[in-house]
């Protein structure tokens, strides 16, 4: 790892979390043992009522704080991040996460100088509750299942395990982990996770633009970031498939042309509850609309370059630009 500084933090770390209790100060406190004051932290609290006492972890650790009214799940408060940080890098981090090196942060600064137009995740090591690790394999980034039949399969985010060369960084179709690096100005240019609501499918999305609109994906292999991953326990918000079949209704739309968009819906059709997705849909159809307008004044590669970077991946074939 190289030396790291504390002045002048060129990354903020932005958390967002919903009744995550203790392991939101356990997150932060591993960044300030690694980095110090050189990653500038800011908490995003999406209406947590659990009764904990998050501010005071804010100011315990130094952090900024902004705390939602109303829950209005992980998109749309990291995007709130997006904005609101005042460094040039930015990394999206879950509330249960585990740091093992000191200076982390400058190599997913040096990876975001050598090539800005990226979307960076870390090797992911998986974690039992406390920390410690369940001997899952390593996360290595991942690719999207684009050939699924069924709605419920399709545009699903699938590990990468395999090591897919020895660089520094390797490119990968997707982006995975709850560890997301990026230049601020490349992401708001795609207009980040815009069009998404409430929780789940943020990866497929905020990878397939940032290919589209002319950057890639890629794993930093020199960091690693543990990851207590959640198993069968559900996440804090409510409706969790409504919501996560509509951002996926929603991700067909802001990428694709009509046909695959149609392609989305016929197969939304044989899901239980399509009929409440559509009415999500109807309800958010102008922010989705408004999200695809502003994807397409950025696109470069039509979205056959994705497709068949993917199906290249999934074959166990490097991928570069």
């Amino acid at each position: 790892m190289p030396e790291h500084s504390v002045s002048d933090p060129k990354l903020t770390a932005v958390i967002c979390f919903a009744n995550e209790g203790d392991e939101v100060g356990h997150t932060v406190r591993g960044i300030r043992e690694t980095c110090q004051e050189a990653v500038d932290v800011l908490l995003i609290n999406d209406a947590s009522d659990d009764g904990r006492d998050y501010e005071a972890v804010a100011d315990q650790y130094g952090c900024r704080y902004l705390e939602n009214e109303a829950r209005i799940g992980p998109a749309h408060s990291r995007h709130k991040g997006l904005t609101w940080a005042k460094t040039e890098n930015v990394i999206f981090l879950d509330a249960h996460m585990r740091f093992y090196e000191a200076g982390w942060h400058d190599v997913v600064n040096q990876a975001i100088e050598q090539d800005p137009d990226a979307l960076y995740c870390t090797r992911s090591k998986p974690l039992k509750p406390g920390g410690a690790p369940s001997g899952a394999p390593m996360g290595m980034g991942a690719s999207i299942e684009m050939e699924a039949p069924k709605f419920e399969d399709w545009l699903k985010a699938e590990w990468n395990v395999r090591p897919r060369g020895e660089g520094a960084t390797i490119y990968v179709p997707c982006v995975l982990g709850g560890c997301y690096a990026v230049r601020r100005d490349f992401m708001l240019n795609y207009d980040g996770y815009r069009g998404l609501h409430r929780y789940g499918g943020e990866e497929p999305l905020i990878s397939i633009k940032a290919w589209l609109s002319g950057g890639s994906c890629q794993v930093i292999n020199d960091v690693v970031i543990g990851h207590i991953y959640r198993g069968g326990k559900p996440a804090p918000w409510k409706d969790t498939i409504r919501y996560f079949h509509f951002n996926k209704l929603a991700t067909a739309r802001i990428v694709m042309e009509d046909a695959g968009f149609q392609h989305a819906g016929d197969m939304l059709a044989a899901v239980p509850n399509a009929q409440l997705v559509r009415d999500v849909y109807k309800s958010r159809q102008t922010f989705v609309d408004t999200a695809r307008k502003g994807f397409l004044r950025v696109q470069q590669r039509p979205l056959e370059y994705f497709l068949r970077l993917n199906a290249a991946f999934r074959r166990g074939e490097l991928i570069t630009p």
